[in-house]
């Protein structure tokens, strides 16, 4: 009966693996703890775990307050990665443009200046409104409650971080002076590779937020 009803309570939540298989192995204990009770009163074992899982509730009945928690969780950990991917960002293009030989701080066109304010101011607003998720879905719970639309939000705020600066890397790599090829070193390959890898990444987290909100 318990296993039964946790592997239903299993099925019915989306979040991160870790943080979903803690609150479901929590969930377990409470109902084996329950079960025991039930039987040390002298209640057979399978009566014993009916009355557990009938005092815990049934799955439709509490999945949506642990499904909240696992989007916080999603939420969170999406933020962090954005906060991360755009703060180590200009560092990984410094060393790549270190490593071709290049400055990094030529000059280009007036269109590349542009646009590297843009990223830069940009990457800025984008990682302080991370960082007030992140607080928003930690210690803001306590203050600001549990809010499942946040994550949505969080949700659609990554996917938008990933098709903006996809297409402001593109930009800055075809106009940046240090691009002496748009398959050498410093072109289209070392975008894709430093910029858009992480931003897929990013893109999924956003795209199990929207499923986890």
């Amino acid at each position: 009966m318990i296993d039964r009803y946790v592997a239903e309570l299993d099925q019915a939540l989306r979040g991160p693996r870790a943080v979903k298989a803690d609150m479901v192995a929590e969930a377990r204990d409470s109902l084996l703890d329950a079960a025991e009770a039930y039987a040390e009163k002298g209640l057979d074992r399978e009566s014993a775990e009916r009355c557990a899982v009938d005092d815990f509730g049934s799955v439709q009945v509490i999945a949506p307050d642990y499904q909240v928690e696992l989007g916080l969780a999603q939420g969170r950990r999406t933020a962090l990665l954005i906060c991360a991917v755009l703060t180590v960002q200009p560092v990984a293009w410094w060393g790549l443009l270190r490593f071709a030989g290049q400055g990094a701080d030529e000059s280009g066109s007036a269109g590349y200046t542009l646009i590297n304010e843009v990223v830069r101011w940009t990457g800025t607003g984008a990682i302080v409104m991370a960082l007030a998720v992140v607080i928003a879905t930690g210690a803001g719970v306590r203050h600001l409650g549990a809010r499942p639309r946040l994550v949505r939000v969080v949700g659609v705020f990554a996917c938008a971080v990933s098709v903006v600066f996809a297409v402001l890397g593109l930009l800055l790599t075809l106009y940046s002076p240090a691009t002496d090829s748009l398959l050498g070193v410093t072109g289209l390959p070392s975008t894709a590779l430093l910029l858009g890898v992480p931003l897929i990444g990013i893109a999924v987290a956003g795209r199990r937020c929207l499923s986890a909100a």
